[in-house]
This record gives C-alpha cells, sequence and structure tokens, in this order.
C-alpha cells in the first residue's frame, strides 16, 4: 500500500471522502456506524491501523497534513459520539458489546496516533495494536504500564 492509497482508505473509513457512491464510504468504519450500516467489520480497524503503520512517518513529522490528521481523528471522534450519544441517550443500532468493541478500537487508534504525533518509535506507537493482534488483554495492561515508567 502506497502513503497515497493509505490517506484514501482513512477519508473513505472517516467518511470524508467526496466520493460518496463508492461501496468503501458506506461499508468503511464510521459508515458502518450510521443506522442503515450493519454490522461491526475488524477488518476495518485493521484498515485503518495499517494505513497509520504506513503513514506513522507523516504524523510524526514537524508539517502534518491537517486532512490526515482529520480523518483520523474524525474517525474517532465520531465513534465516540455514536457510542456515547450527548444527554444520555441511548443509542439502540449499537449492542453493548459493539459498543464495548468499537471504543478498545479507537482508544488504540487515539493512542498511536497521540504516540505519533509526540515522535515515539514505531515500537511505542504500536505497542497496543501489536498487542491487539496478540488477543492479549493482559498484553494491553502491561503495554500501559511500561509507557508509565
Amino acid at each position: 500500500m502506497t502513503k497515497s492509497e493509505a490517506m484514501e482508505i482513512l477519508s473513505f473509513h472517516s467518511c470524508r471522502n467526496i466520493n460518496v457512491e463508492d461501496p468503501r464510504w458506506e461499508f468503511g468504519f464510521v459508515g458502518r456506524l450510521r443506522p442503515s450500516g450493519g454490522e461491526l467489520n475488524e477488518d476495518n480497524f485493521i484498515q485503518i491501523m495499517e494505513s497509520i503503520r504506513i503513514l506513522r512517518d507523516d504524523l510524526s513529522a514537524e508539517m502534518i497534513s491537517k486532512n490526515l490528521v482529520y480523518d483520523i481523528t474524525s474517525i474517532i471522534h465520531l465513534t465516540r459520539l455514536w457510542c456515547m450519544p450527548p444527554s444520555g441517550t441511548v443509542n439502540t443500532n449499537v449492542t453493548a458489546h459493539e459498543q464495548e468493541q468499537l471504543l478498545q478500537w479507537v482508544e488504540i487508534i487515539e493512542k498511536t496516533l497521540f504516540y505519533l504525533l509526540d515522535g515515539a518509535d514505531e515500537e511505542i506507537a504500536f505497542q497496543d495494536y501489536d498487542c491487539y493482534l496478540q488477543d492479549s488483554s493482559e498484553q494491553l495492561l502491561k503495554a500501559e504500564l511500561l509507557r508509565m515508567l
């Protein structure tokens, strides 16, 4: 995947790409959260994280593309809004299990972005994601504790 392809993928997952007729818009990460969106798709999360990995140097640079940061923060922000609507209302389109899964994914995306913006190396920035891929919540806890030291 090239940097250009990675940026395009993020624009579809954030629903910021203007080509709304492309199926990637509707079936992307944020698109799946819409009332007619359907089931969660872990592959969308993995595509986002692999795109961020490809763009890691761009996210650690002194000058960063506004659109790149906006795509990633849109994914984080809109997912949280969808999972936790204001005024204590409940989103009946997302089950408690799906909400938990979505919040875990956006936490990983957010931490990765945070560490890349801070200039952390790839091992630190992607530690939670790599632990997720190994499916170990114990490893996630250890990763968090190691960063606190």
